[in-house]
């Protein structure tokens, strides 16, 4: 037997056992040992937006919640398993669970590739498995990891709906449909599976009935985290700032083609900003301008319009103003912006693997030790005077933080000079609760292995 039949016999043996159950263990296994492997090098680690997960957590029992946009703008399945598995599991417990929900997650890619073949099987598990970045993904607290696993959950429920239509599969289907959207509000456009049942040749009694218990299921479950949203924070969505990202996020902060001469809309938003935000700290210490503003927006200036929004349009205007700003960004700048999208898709496609390891606190710079007279200080000489923004931003913090954003401003972010301000609440209550919640948050955080 030569070399390369030898080889092709093994594959064979492969292929033939990966849709067993020992099979099913083995990937299992596999998948397990690799991830042990990785977490030599790359234990869990706190992923993007950790510590408004861990907020959210120690939050979510409470009926008032001191800071409703921390509640409205996440949704509860990831806070439940990053802050749930570190605070009855510990920091390696936490690990443990990730792992298992890394190899689950192949194992379910494993048998929807089974549905075409063995060796589709094969190569899939395969290619996970050996490909390190979806392992680190797992890697890294937040609710990516929590949604790949819930997508690969949802992906084998909707194979096994397609192969085995019944209303009980479309039900299940419905469950992981509402727990995707609950992991991440964009998942809500899974519902649109549940018309699937209506292509398929069977009885239309079956067709309707799948498609209707899928779309019950879905209702009833978001529809309840809706009326909780409505009844505890007074608005009624599954989760809160759709309108303030989408375009106006990339729009603002990627492409930069927000300015106020795009529409009226804009040049609203504009004499919002002049008048009610760059007289503000830090604004005003660092002299940006509106030409500033908005030619060199980032992250921190969105978190500012965000909070300018809600207190100039109002809380129940639910970012209208600012999807109207980012609409007429596009329609000014069409070709820019999808330019701009292209690159970021091709950016992801040759790039996908990324990780943001923690970094150490660092210590901010100091003022100039020496300050000039303010009868003789010149603009120049005071701008040098004030620590450089990190990030290369152009302002070291958002004058009213994305989070500190209220329906009745009963919450404000007070600034004692150019870079220390503080969250300050109308009700002492609400700031000794608030306290509470940041030492709740860090023990937590305390946890996460070293």
């Amino acid at each position: 037997m030569t070399r390369a039949h030898g080889i092709r016999a093994f594959v064979a043996r492969l292929e033939g056992g990966i849709g067993t159950r020992r099979g099913t263990a083995v990937v299992l296994g596999v998948a397990l040992g690799v991830y042990g492997l990785q977490s030599i090098a790359l234990p869990v680690i706190p992923g993007r937006d950790f510590g408004t997960y861990l907020r959210f957590y120690v939050q979510m029992f409470d009926w008032d919640s001191v800071l409703p946009m921390s509640m409205l703008f996440r949704t509860p399945v990831a806070p439940l398993v990053v802050g749930g598995s570190l605070d009855l599991l510990g920091g390696y417990g936490t690990q443990v669970l990730m792992a298992l929900l890394y190899a689950t997650s192949i194992v379910c890619w494993t048998r929807i590739a089974l549905t075409v073949s063995h060796r589709a099987a094969l190569l899939t598990a395969t290619a996970l498995v050996v490909y390190s970045g979806y392992g680190i993904l797992f890697h890294m607290l937040s609710s990516d990891s929590i949604c790949a696993f819930v997508f690969a959950l949802w992906a084998l429920t909707l194979t096994r709906a397609w192969r085995q239509p019944s209303p009980a599969w479309y039900a299940l289907l419905g469950l992981v449909t509402a727990a995707a959207a609950l992991t991440r509000p964009g998942y809500q456009v899974l519902a649109v599976f549940a018309l699937i049942p209506l292509v398929r040749a069977a009885p239309w009694r079956v067709r309707v009935a799948s498609t209707v218990s899928c779309l019950a299921v879905v209702a009833i479950v978001l529809g309840a985290w809706t009326v909780n949203n409505g009844l505890r924070y007074d608005d009624y969505a599954v989760a809160r700032g759709g309108g303030a990202f989408f375009p106006f996020y990339r729009a603002f902060v990627t492409d930069r083609i927000v300015s106020p001469e795009n529409g009226p809309a804009s040049r609203e938003l504009a004499d919002a900003v002049r008048t009610r935000l760059l007289a503000e700290e830090p604004y005003s210490s660092y002299r940006i301008t509106l030409d500033e503003f908005f030619g060199q927006g980032s992250p921190r200036e969105f978190e500012d319009v965000v909070g300018l929004t809600d207190r100039v349009w109002g809380w129940s205007s639910d970012y209208a103003q600012m999807r109207r700003v980012g609409v007429e960004a596009v329609r000014a700048h069409p070709r820019r912006y999808l330019r701009g999208v292209g690159t970021t898709l091709l950016d992801e496609l040759a790039s996908p693997l990324y990780v943001a390891l923690p970094r150490r606190a660092e210590s901010a710079p100091t003022p100039n030790a020496t300050p000039a007279s303010p009868a003789h200080e010149t603009s120049a000489t005071s701008l040098r005077q004030l620590p450089e923004p990190s990030e290369g931003e152009q302002i070291p913090a958002a004058h009213q933080g994305f989070f500190s954003t209220t329906p009745d401003g009963s919450v404000r972010e007070v600034w004692t000079s150019a870079t220390d301000h503080g969250v300050v609440f109308a009700d002492p209550r609400a700031q000794r609760r608030f306290a509470d919640v940041d030492a709740d948050s860090a023990r937590l955080d305390a946890l996460v292995p070293p």
